[in-house]
């Protein structure tokens, strides 16, 4: 197989409320808005190169037949980890405590080193931040 240049990455993700969903991105992990759509509603948010973009659930699509997106139904169950590497996790930990981002644990140092902890955005999905050994 022929290999293709890439040009940039990202993932969108499927919300169920994307006002809280758009707010918790920008506002609690600072992540700049790139574009913004209200028909259905869409947004695309960018962080150290990589895109990501938020599509409110239930909205068909022409060029995805049979496929309709959905947020997260269970929160004990990940279906994708969506990871930001930073220079301090503890400090990172901190400032998204205050912020009340649904952090689950403790900062974590694995034996490899470096260190990680995980939150969870308003739909569930689940958020590493990492900061690299």
């Amino acid at each position: 197989m022929a290999a293709f240049p890439v040009t940039r990455a990202g993932a969108i993700l499927a919300v169920s409320d994307f006002e809280r969903s758009l707010a918790f991105y920008r506002d609690t992990l600072g992540l700049e808005i790139e574009a913004v759509y209200d028909d259905p509603p869409y947004a695309t948010l960018v962080s150290a190169g990589a895109r990501i973009s938020l599509a409110e659930q239930g909205h068909a699509a022409e060029d995805r037949p049979g496929v309709t997106m959905a947020a997260p139904a269970d929160p004990s169950r990940a279906g994708v980890v969506l990871v930001l590497e930073v220079s301090d996790a503890r400090a990172v930990h901190g400032e998204l405590a205050v912020a009340g981002a649904g952090i689950l644990a403790e900062p974590f140092e694995p034996p490899w080193g470096g260190c990680r902890f995980f939150c969870v955005d308003p739909n569930v999905y689940l958020v590493e931040i990492e900061q690299p050994a």
